[in-house]
């Protein structure tokens, strides 16, 4: 059954769904609120997780959260939802998110153990031309109508009823928020000029249609080496979660599995 749960000494809460002894922890993307992820989850069949959701500050029920929106404060704000959680967990980030799982899990590794990297911007920044990024930092003066036209270009075949609640979504965040996370994901984090931090097995899943992550995936692949398993999902754009929720769903499932199983055989029996 799911419950909300507030972080501690932080300005806001989490949701945990399930139980088991490993938690797997969704974090969602640029102007995405942690419902986006719901058609994933309520799909999901793996057994030993619990599943963990919140909004990234700015953006959902935390639009009024105060800065800096910059990827030491994402990261924070989930390395306090993971050590609230207390067990093992599987990290899930969705486009902008990236950086921000990868960052936490390289910082726990004695508790980390993969991650999902969904549409993945790269460590190192988009790199958009100025006029290109220009209009992702303008969305904060858009209304909902705007949003919904945008995001049915990155996700044509997403269910409208999702979309039109994003957008309305969306259409709440503040410009300055707006502006500031885009200026983020594009300009990219320091440490993504030098390989990963992060060992563990790594699961990419990416549209065939996403014009924006498209020829980014190899440079992410190399970052990780040879712990990387790329899956490009067909009729799918940026958001495969929505379009292709029940696909997406089984590949984790089968991620999922794969670390438990994989982890249950180091374990020394007590024969």
């Amino acid at each position: 059954m799911a419950s909300t749960e507030t972080v501690p000494h932080r300005d806001f809460v989490f949701r945990r769904d399930r139980s088991g002894s490993y938690a797997v922890v969704f974090v969602h993307g640029f102007l995405d609120d942690q419902h986006v992820w719901e058609p994933i989850i309520d799909k999901l069949t793996v057994s030993e997780f619990e599943t963990v959701q919140f909004d990234v500050a700015g953006f959902g029920e935390r639009t009024g959260a105060a800065g800096p929106f910059t990827f030491e404060r994402f990261a924070a704000d989930l390395s306090a939802v993971v050590d609230a959680v207390g067990k093992p967990f599987v990290l899930v980030g969705h486009s902008m998110s990236a950086p921000v799982v990868e960052l936490v899990a390289a910082s726990r590794p004695d508790r980390a153990m993969g991650l999902i990297l969904l549409s993945p911007i790269p460590m190192g920044g988009a790199r958009l031309p100025e006029e290109a990024i220009e209009r992702f930092r303008s969305m904060g003066a858009w209304g909902a109508a705007e949003h919904e036209a945008a995001r049915f270009q990155g996700a044509p075949s997403a269910p409208k009823a999702e979309v039109e609640r994003l957008a309305m979504v969306t259409a709440k965040a503040r410009p300055e928020v707006v502006r500031a996370a885009a200026d983020l994901w594009n300009n990219g984090h320091p440490g993504g000029a030098r390989p990963s931090e992060f060992s563990g097995p790594v699961l990419l899943l990416h549209g065939a249609d996403d014009p924006l992550v498209h020829g980014m995936i190899s440079g992410i692949v190399e970052r990780f080496g040879a712990n990387t398993t790329v899956t490009e999902i067909d009729k799918s754009g940026h958001w495969p979660h929505l379009e292709r929720s029940a696909f997406v769903a089984e590949e984790i499932d089968r991620f999922l599995a794969s670390i438990v199983a994989a982890r249950e055989s180091s374990v020394p029996s007590r024969s």
